[in-house]
């Protein structure tokens, strides 16, 4: 029998860890996932779909039970998006405790700069709240016409 006594890394940390040692000179032409099950498993997911299907994916590993789980998407940065380098992973990281949250990873390849897990960068988090919408929207049946903007009192 063996013990592991040393504490299980945050998923986060894994991530970040691996998508730093997986950059290459496309950056991620396939974009990929983490996803830890209820036993603890970690599964890595190679999202082999075009980038709109990648939330429905998510969404159906979520639903298969998995408690913990995080995904990206290679994405280019424009000037005035908050961000330093030209390339970025754009995703979102899923607990069964807490709302899912956006975030942005900055990188380039030559020289190797991976910057560290942004959570607040205002562009990309409404960018990808509102992709995540329009995805359960869509799933749900709403048609877009039907939501209303409720933004600033309107609607």
């Amino acid at each position: 029998m063996t013990s592991n006594t040393q504490a299980e890394k945050a998923l986060t940390e894994v991530f970040h860890e691996w998508v730093a040692s997986t950059v290459d000179p496309e950056g991620f032409p396939v974009p990929h996932a983490l996803v830890r099950n209820r036993e603890g498993t970690l599964t890595v997911v190679a999202l082999a779909v075009p980038p709109t299907e990648a939330y429905a994916v998510m969404l159906k590993l979520w639903h298969q039970g998995a408690e913990e789980m995080i995904f990206a998407l290679d994405r280019f940065a424009l000037p005035g998006q908050g961000t330093t380098l030209g390339d970025l992973l754009a995703g979102f990281h899923f607990t069964r405790h807490a709302a899912p949250r956006p975030f942005i990873i900055e990188y380039q390849h030559a020289p190797r700069i991976v910057r560290p897990i942004d959570w607040d960068n205002v562009h990309w988090t409404a960018g990808l709240y509102g992709e995540f919408n329009q995805v359960l929207r869509q799933r749900l049946g709403i048609a877009p016409e039907k939501v209303q903007d409720t933004v600033g009192g309107r609607g």
